[in-house]
């Protein structure tokens, strides 16, 4: 069964995760010191967080079943918006630098990073993030995807949310500022 939904379509958005998880794993530890640390269960939930999340993606390539027809045009249009989020992530986390965190926490010596995506959106790492979400689930077509999709795009919001309070908290003047200028995750829009 997983032979026959395996597409070029499917290994495409397949690399890019693997980039994307490569990447952030090589720069996970090349952070300056949090001055909040996250806690044990913190990180073992994002861990179990991501497993959930790449489980449900790729579900319909076990169980055949799908949604969403197996359009080659769907497809590689979701193949595009995978490759292009992953992109925009991977982009934004190396221009934030030693300044990401896993969780909202401040960093000694804290840099309000404005340049690149940054100048576009707020959050472009999930800009990108849920952009190469929706283009899995364009690309595997399954429910279990969709709705994944949907509760990232929930639960980053309101991870938004907090990260914001701490950034104006941080940067108050230029934060603000900033926000007047920028939208949250979709240049123009939101």
């Amino acid at each position: 069964m997983i032979k026959e939904n395996l597409t070029l379509f499917t290994w495409i958005t397949l690399c890019s995760w693997i980039l994307f998880g490569c990447c952030w794993l090589t720069l996970r530890n090349r952070t300056k010191e949090n001055i909040q640390h996250r806690t044990t269960r913190q990180r073992w939930m994002a861990a179990i967080g991501y497993m959930i999340i790449f489980s449900a993606l790729y579900y319909p390539l076990f169980t055949g079943s799908r949604l969403l027809p197996a359009s080659p045009l769907l497809q590689g249009l979701g193949a595009l918006l995978c490759v292009t989020g992953v992109c925009l992530s991977v982009w934004s986390r190396l221009l934030l630098g030693t300044n990401w965190s896993g969780g909202v926490a401040a960093k000694r010596n804290h840099e309000l990073i404005v340049k690149g995506p940054y100048r576009l959106v707020r959050h472009p790492i999930y800009t990108g993030f849920l952009t190469a979400l929706a283009g899995t689930s364009l690309v595997v077509g399954g429910g279990a995807a969709i709705f994944v999709t949907i509760i990232c795009a929930l639960s980053l919001y309101l991870k938004i949310g907090q990260e914001e309070i701490l950034l104006n908290e941080l940067f108050p003047d230029a934060y603000a500022a900033y926000q007047r200028q920028t939208r949250k995750l979709i240049p123009f829009i939101l």
